[in-house]
């Protein structure tokens, strides 16, 4: 009988044994659990992604990424004080990824700047990830900021502001001379601060020694510090479109020139257009890039020379500095690290003070790029510069503009060529081609080249390109058909003082900030032949600012409440 009870005895220990076993859990959900104490979501492009606390500060990767899998390996073997094998790795990282796309919130993710609340956020990219935050009233350093930010591995830190800055002090490292280029220089940078805008393109030019690279990399630094400061245009479009994708602000160095299609891309990243692939050819699945970042270029010629990059410009002429003047390289950049935490605090203090000014700006012209025009009148009040003296500026910028357009194009030089003399043109196409190319030959302008149209529907089309160019200039273009279907073109010269086609506006009282007359700012240099070019409808000519107290900035992801399904970039085979 006792020998029965101690047989039971075992059989029930036995048994206890064998349950706990099958209740003991295995690698893969211990992972599980672990991941589970992060903020799982997807950002609005269904990228699975993990919010999870690093040293008393919270930080976000794509749960796909080395760091999130080195982060899961390491708590597991904290825990459990062995490390966990592959196979149970990806069988947990396959189930956090489904409850972080299905279950998870959807945070829209952004580059370095983003918009929440009527609040400008400015990612530091340090290691502590903190963040600035702008509003009306001022800005500060927040240690835990919300969910706003990815980062790629290039990003470098930004330096922790200083208050009591001035941004005057930024020219000290520029070679800008010109006064007007000297206004725009210091209000460019804090535009790009603000999201969800269009911001203009700053070409460079100038001959060598001119320190077109500094002014790039003090940029760089000061807007988007990243560890390649300046960049080489890709010559593969997927490549392009994924180092614009990577870089809130892309400095592309020593440009000779952009290909029809790289100009094309630079004004649908600044616009703010989608792109998309597909991710393998074995299957059906697209990879979406939907971003608005903006860009630089620098050359010794004008890198952008098609008039549609060109509306989106600025040209600053740099001058090659004398030895006398030069300094070391070491010295300089030394100078600048001492100078830049104070800079930094003023482009902030500006942006600020901007913020407050922007919803009171009243302009009754605006140019294309209208959202920088405004913004832009707002940061010169902000800096002491003044919003008129800044328009004053931007619009003989513009009239630049549209010469380099001219020059650049050599159906627009020869129509001009062509006109210098006539009042008044009548013809069809073909017949037009034949004159514009004996004009073309008598300037000296290379009929052979690749941008020549070669029959009559190209040179339509090349007209068009440039008919806004042609009306600056004093030339209106008419293209119709006639009863045989045939393009009839007509080329009139017009008054250049005529509102049609002057783009800078007479004073009006009503113009500059609200509650405050205008003073004839846009009035250009007396010798100026050239005109800036007719406002242009940009959307209703605000794109998207309001002017409303809360609604500074244009469409983005959280407000439209879109979340696309895409695969992770850093994936990608390219």
């Amino acid at each position: 009988m006792q020998l029965n009870d101690e047989l039971t005895k075992e059989i029930e220990k036995l048994s206890k044994e064998l349950l706990k076993d099958e209740k003991k859990k295995s690698q893969a959900d211990i992972l599980f659990e672990i991941a589970d104490t992060a903020t799982l979501f997807h950002d609005q492009f269904n990228r699975p992604m993990a919010a999870f606390t690093i040293n008393n500060h919270s930080e976000i990767w794509p749960v796909r990424s080395k760091f999130f899998k080195n982060w899961l390996a390491m708590a597991f073997y904290r825990e459990q004080g062995k490390t966990p094998n592959n196979e149970s790795l990806t069988q947990a990282l396959n189930v956090v990824e489904a409850k972080a796309i299905f279950d998870g919130e959807c945070y829209p993710l952004n580059l370095r700047v983003a918009e929440k609340d009527g609040a400008v956020w400015y990612d530091l990219a340090n290691e502590n990830w903190q963040a600035i935050k702008i509003t009306p009233d001022g800005w500060q350093v927040v240690d835990n900021p919300p969910i706003l930010f990815r980062r790629h591995s290039h990003m470098a830190p930004q330096v922790m502001p200083e208050r009591g800055g001035n941004m005057e002090k930024l020219l000290d490292f520029m070679n800008v001379r010109d006064d007007d280029a000297k206004i725009l220089m210091r209000v460019f940078p804090v535009v790009c601060l603000i999201p969800n805008i269009p911001h203009v393109v700053p070409n460079f030019y100038g001959e060598k020694g001119a320190a077109k690279s500094t002014i790039s990399r003090v940029l760089r630094r000061l807007i988007d510090p990243s560890a390649t400061e300046t960049l080489t245009i890709p010559h593969a479009l997927p490549e392009v479109v994924q180092v614009l994708s990577h870089h809130y602000f892309a400095a592309f160095d020593n440009v000779d020139g952009l290909q029809g299609w790289q100009s094309d891309l630079f004004c649908q990243v600044i616009t703010g257009s989608g792109f998309s692939k597909r991710m393998l050819f074995s299957d059906d699945d697209d990879v979406v890039y939907n971003f608005q970042h903006c860009i630089s270029l620098n050359g010794i010629n004008v890198a952008a020379t098609r008039p549609d990059l060109l509306d989106r410009s600025i040209l600053i002429e740099l001058e090659r500095i004398p030895p006398e003047k030069r300094r070391e390289e070491k010295k300089f950049w030394d100078a600048f690290e001492k100078a830049r935490p104070g800079i930094f605090g003023a482009m902030l203090d500006a942006l600020a003070g901007a913020m407050k000014t922007y919803p009171t700006v009243r302009l009754d012209s605006l140019p294309r790029m209208a959202d920088f025009c405004k913004w832009g009148y707002a940061v010169a009040e902000a800096i002491g510069i003044g919003g008129e003296r800044f328009l004053a500026a931007y619009w003989k910028n513009i009239s630049i503009q549209n010469e380099a357009a001219i020059s650049g194009h050599p159906v627009a030089a020869a129509v001009v060529a062509f006109m210098q003399e006539k009042g008044k043109w009548e013809g069809t196409a073909a017949e037009l081609l034949a004159s514009l190319e004996k004009a073309a030959e008598a300037e000296r302008i290379n009929i052979k080249s690749k941008t020549w149209p070669r029959a009559a529907h190209s040179l339509t089309r090349r007209l068009k390109e440039i008919r806004s160019n042609l009306l600056d200039v004093g030339i209106e273009l008419t293209i119709e058909r006639d009863d045989n279907n045939k393009s009839k073109v007509s080329l009139r010269r017009v008054s250049e003082n005529s509102s049609e086609s002057s783009g800078a506006p007479e004073p009006q009282e009503n113009q500059g900030t609200e509650g405050r007359s205008y003073s004839g700012a846009f009035e250009l240099e007396k010798n100026s032949s050239r005109k800036a070019p007719a406002p242009d409808a940009y959307g209703d000519g605000s794109s998207g600012a309001t002017g409303a107290t809360g609604a500074f900035f244009g469409n983005s992801p959280e407000r439209n409440g879109r979340c696309f399904r895409e695969v992770d970039p850093d994936e990608l085979p390219f």
